[in-house]
């Protein structure tokens, strides 16, 4: 897919960092983007950009915790209602946090949590918005992995265990559904992004969002 005129886009985590430049890059290709974020202030500052920078464009916001398959229901009909699509063509899951390190010093459950976002937003978006893509003439998912999800590392005073194996999961996944796709979904691909360390607001926005 070269050519983003007059596609729809979905991005989770779009409120800041990569995702806030992906929103930003789709626009400027002439794409429709819906994207969801935790914070209602950051989305309100990526939309104000797009409507900027790519005046015409349609963009959609929405708050959902990716962990939570009802909030990524809710966000998928707000699409349907808000585009008055039944379809869209490309798929970004990125939304991601930091934390849930060693095994040894990190109680379960910020290593759950860990996993229900970074892992388990993945798996959701994917069930959640893959009939979506699946019903365009084409389409593509693309999720965000990380460097750690081909080596583990260690942090200034940790290991990053649980973030690199929810981004081992989340590299392995998105292989395996290729190979789905191939079988059952062949105009839709599938990709997976191994990003090194990128100066992000992700560990900040992290703690603020611990609790939710």
């Amino acid at each position: 897919m070269t050519d983003l005129s007059g596609k729809i886009a979905v991005v989770t985590g779009g409120g800041t960092g990569m995702g806030r430049e992906l929103v930003r890059q789709l626009a400027a290709g002439g794409c429709d983007v819906a994207f969801c974020d935790l914070s209602p202030d950051t989305m309100a500052e990526t939309a104000a950009m797009v409507a900027e920078e790519s005046p015409g464009v349609r963009v959609l916001t929405h708050m959902a915790d990716v962990s939570k398959e009802a909030d990524l229901e809710a966000f998928r009909d707000a699409i349907v209602e808000g585009f008055d699509t039944e379809h869209i063509h490309l798929l970004f899951n990125n939304a991601g946090i930091a934390g849930g390190g060693s095994m040894f010093e990190t109680e379960r459950p910020a290593w759950e949590r860990t996993f229900d976002v970074v892992w388990g937003g993945v798996y959701l978006g994917c069930r959640v918005f893959l009939p979506l893509v699946v019903a365009a003439s084409e389409g593509a998912v693309i999720n965000t992995s990380s460097v750690n999800g081909f080596y583990a590392s260690v942090g200034p005073d940790r290991p990053h265990t649980a973030y690199s194996a929810s981004k081992f999961a989340v590299k392995g996944f998105t292989e395996a559904l290729i190979t789905d796709l191939q079988v059952h979904a062949p105009h839709v691909s599938a990709h997976v992004v191994m990003p090194g360390h990128i100066g992000t607001k992700i560990v900040a926005n992290s703690l603020r969002h611990a609790t939710v």
